[in-house]
């Protein structure tokens, strides 16, 4: 098989708004993406917790007049290789470096989302030369989890509770993860049901379960200060995934930033108000101003 081949997805599948691609990372591998724009920089999309390429749909649209933007499906989701694949962070980064690797791009800005900024962080930090730029859209990764906290999402997770268990607690995720009444909100819930119900649900948890734990378990908080690169993240004001409601309820959007700023002493930090979780969606025309500028900093 050719490492690069067009891949379309035409039956009961997710909607791409542009041309899908497959790459062979290794014989069992392969990674789909959407390649849209050309420019002096390439920024790659990365997706967050059980979601895809698509969420970045808004984007695209928007940078691809100026750069060359270029966001994937991680392995074991959506139209990526499903396998019995370690799913843990530095998987999923690896992952993404081989990708990059492959396609021969060289100082990259990487733009992740939720799980994705954790993933970014960790690339940022072990392939530091791969990495010009970071973007962190609602990051994992920037807040703080104690071994008593993780003990306790585990022991939910191991009960089957959590957000990604079944179509009734995906729904419930992705309704915390916008704000009321949005019109983005009703396509994500469909269409990620979809992508549940292309495959085992058994495959669909034990991804989601080993993602989870990876946030857990291979926490970057620790090493943010030691990210050189430029740094623009975003935040909403009423994200009520990121910092964790149940858990740290006294932790605000707004301490988060600070403590964000205080870390990352190469970053622009930005708060958006009236967006939820996915605010890349909810506030595209924020977010693709904030990253324009970014991108046309020096």
């Amino acid at each position: 098989m050719d490492a690069l081949v067009y891949f379309m997805q035409n039956t009961s599948s997710v909607t791409y708004p542009y041309p899908v691609k497959k790459l062979s990372i290794h014989d069992d591998m392969e990674m789909a993406y959407m390649d849209e724009g050309k420019g002096s920089q390439t920024v790659v999309f990365i997706h967050g917790l059980a979601n895809y390429a698509a969420a970045w749909r808004y984007q695209l649209t928007a940078l691809r007049q100026n750069w060359r933007c270029i966001a994937v499906d991680l392995p074991g989701n959506a139209l990526s290789s499903h396998g019995d694949f370690p799913y843990s962070m530095f998987f999923y980064a690896e992952s993404v470096k081989q990708f990059i690797d492959k396609l021969g791009l060289q100082e990259v800005v990487l733009c992740g989302h939720s799980m994705g900024g954790q993933v970014a962080m960790i690339l940022a930090l072990r392939y530091p030369h791969l990495v010009n730029k970071l973007i962190l859209l609602a990051p994992a990764g920037i807040e703080r989890f104690s071994g008593t906290d993780i003990m306790w999402i585990q022991a939910m997770m191991n009960i089957g509770d959590f957000l990604y268990a079944d179509e009734l607690h995906l729904e419930s995720a992705i309704r915390d993860s916008f704000q009321p009444n949005s019109p983005d909100m009703p396509p994500m819930i469909k269409e990620m049901k979809k992508l549940m119900q292309q495959q085992p649900l058994r495959h669909w948890r034990n991804m989601s379960y080993k993602s989870i734990n990876g946030m857990l378990n291979e926490q970057v908080h620790q090493f943010i200060p030691d990210i050189k690169q430029p740094a623009l993240v975003v935040l909403g004001e009423n994200d009520k995934m990121i910092p964790n409601r149940l858990l740290h309820p006294t932790l605000s959007v707004q301490t988060l930033a600070l403590e964000c700023e205080a870390l990352m002493v190469h970053a622009q930090v930005k708060l958006i108000s009236g967006a939820g979780h996915f605010l890349q969606m909810e506030k595209a025309e924020e977010v693709n101003q904030y990253i324009s500028n970014f991108l046309l900093s020096n």
